[in-house]
């Protein structure tokens, strides 16, 4: 791993000024009149509504998509809805070995979003009277203290928010196993919490806020319990089903030979794996939900405009704590209502990211397919360290601040 980052430097180095043109031109784009940006030329392929209803282009979006591009992603897709209008685009290959068209409605792998919708589940148990968000872990799960050995007791608030100080699996995954098996190995929730648990908690962060899948499989085994269900089912009848979100599921088993699904690759070792739906992300309950940008989008407006919990836990779940994480959300300064924005970003073997108003009236969903010389995904899965997942915040955010 060490020798494939040093021999990527200068590729690096590259991609980081198309970067900074890109974010230049986003935040130029952004910084004039808070109207929606129109541009001269259509782009080469569209997928827009043809309505009167439909929103021109983004520029900034367009511009970050072609740079995507160019520097080898295989796909980027992307919706912009405002007050009932939309603008949505497919950049790039299906799949690269066959030069299938993408499709906006294309799946790709969500990534953190995946945490937002655990959240709702985990919150809809609390609102029920079967959870408190202060209650220990050990109450409704006793095998936590065996699996990861705690220092002190462990709250459901601070496994939502990120403060548990729990540390993370991957790295003791990718020292107990070579990279490309542990992409290729399925952990279980307890599997993945018992690789956890071999890290030592660092005392100093404990309480404090800590980025750690780990948390999110701890949640998934205490709603699995209360609701004697995988964690993929309750999703579904909780959120999916309700909102009509059929091309999502955070599914049991990988349908690899799907034909609506984005194909991603790395290179290890020489060789190039297809890594769209790697065993690793099956059914995750941090990063394993598959979707679209569209029902992405559909989620969050949802859970804005309070049809998934009570306004009051809402509220809740919009309380942050550090580094602008609340309860399964993430949140960014919204300069057209001097409010925020609220939706969740993450890096697997895709970069995703949604960002909502708190009324639901603005919306952006924007994800791509890695290029395949990156280094990824295991080590890094909320995009810390990954230039293009920073350059896809900055151009999101870019996006939304044009938009008023």
């Amino acid at each position: 791993m060490k020798a494939a980052r040093a021999s990527r430097t200068s590729r690096v180095s590259r991609t980081s000024r198309r970067a900074r043109a890109a974010v230049v031109l986003a935040l130029t784009l952004a910084s004039g009149a808070c109207t929606y940006p129109l541009t001269a030329e259509p782009p080469s392929s569209t997928s827009s509504s043809d309505s009167q209803a439909a929103l021109p282009e983004s520029p900034v979006a367009d511009f970050f998509a072609h740079e995507m591009l160019n520097r080898g992603a295989p796909a980027v897709v992307v919706q912009i809805k405002v007050r009932g209008r939309e603008w949505s685009q497919a950049y790039g290959s299906q799949d690269v070995e066959t030069g299938e068209p993408v499709a906006v409605t294309d799946r790709i792998q969500a990534g953190g979003i995946t945490q937002s919708m655990v959240a709702v589940s985990v919150l809809k148990l609390v609102q029920e009277g079967k959870l408190g968000l202060e209650d220990p872990v050990t109450e409704y799960f006793p095998e936590f203290e065996q699996l990861v050995h705690p220092p002190g007791p462990v709250t459901i608030r601070s496994l939502l928010n990120h403060s548990s100080g729990l540390p993370d699996a991957p790295d003791a995954i990718l020292k107990a196993l070579p990279t490309k098996q542990a992409i290729d190995t399925r952990f279980s929730i307890e599997d993945y919490l018992r690789m956890a648990g071999s890290v030592p908690w660092t005392h100093a962060n404990f309480q404090l806020f800590r980025y750690s899948d780990a948390n999110y499989f701890a949640l998934a085994a205490i709603v699995q319990k209360l609701r004697g269900r995988p964690i993929g089912d309750v999703l579904k009848s909780d959120i999916f089903v309700p909102l009509g979100m059929s091309h999502t599921s955070l599914a049991a088993e990988p349908d690899r030979d799907a034909r609506d699904m984005i194909q991603s690759y790395e290179f290890i070792d020489g060789e190039r794996i297809n890594a769209s739906q790697p065993e690793y992300l099956v059914a995750s309950p941090a990063e394993g939900v598959i979707s679209t940008v569209g029902d992405i989008n559909t989620f969050y407006a949802a859970l804005m405009q309070g049809r998934l919990l009570t306004a009051d836990t809402l509220r809740d779940m919009q309380t942050l704590w550090q580094e602008n994480h609340g309860l399964g959300l993430q949140r960014w300064n919204d300069e057209c209502t001097n409010g925020f924005y609220y939706g969740y970003g993450g890096s697997t073997w895709f970069a995703s990211i949604a960002l909502t108003t708190t009324d639901g009236s603005r919306q952006i969903a924007m994800s791509f397919a890695y290029p395949s010389d990156t280094d990824k995904h295991i080590e890094s899965t909320d995009g810390s360290g990954q230039p293009e997942f920073e350059q896809l915040r900055q151009v999101a955010i870019a996006t939304m601040n044009g938009l008023c």
